[in-house]
């Protein structure tokens, strides 16, 4: 017959006096706080770790940004030594055939294959708005306007109404109706 309350009823030596009673088992909330701060950090560091050594060792797999950057070195150009010398040709350039006036159809020729510049205005100063091919016709709607070098006529693709520009009469040559 022992009575379970043996011990509330007995006091305490005095060596045993400031001492905790102990129990076998040690619970989470008996672990300070800063115990949890340092495995939290230790954790933290060590998954750090361990990815940047996966990202070290998938670096060939990744696909990359873009195109590396290639550094470009500028460098000075000679200037020529002797001045360019023009092209020797065997001909004048052509000339203006008297034969040419507003309704008769021309030819380009002459350009040796360069075509003939269609500009928006009577001079080499407008903008090129087309090229006219050697052999093209077309017909004579305005002109002529001396402008430069070159006497300049307003011609007009038959087959095209929108292409009506000016063009140089030293590569035009007048042709029959086709």
């Amino acid at each position: 017959m022992y009575d379970d309350d043996w011990m509330q009823e007995t006091e305490p030596s005095p060596s045993m006096a400031h001492r905790q009673p102990q129990s076998k088992r040690t619970t989470l909330g008996a672990v300070p706080v800063r115990v949890w701060f340092l495995v939290g950090l230790v954790a933290i560091v060590a998954l750090a770790v361990v990815a940047l050594w996966g990202a070290y060792l998938l670096r060939d797999r990744m696909p990359s940004a873009g195109p590396t950057p290639m550094p470009i070195i500028w460098t000075p150009t000679p200037a020529p030594t002797s001045p360019p010398t023009s092209l020797p040709t065997d001909e004048p350039p052509p000339t203006v055939s008297p034969d040419i006036a507003i309704g008769v159809y021309v030819q380009v020729t002459g350009t040796q294959g360069a075509g003939l510049s269609l500009r928006d205005g009577p001079g080499s100063n407008y903008a090129r708005m087309d090229v006219a091919l050697d052999g093209e016709i077309f017909i004579v709607v305005d002109g002529p306007k001396p402008a430069g070098e070159y006497d300049w006529w307003k011609v007009r693709d038959p087959d095209n109404a929108e292409r009506e520009w000016w063009g140089a009469g030293n590569f035009l040559e007048p042709v029959e109706h086709p």
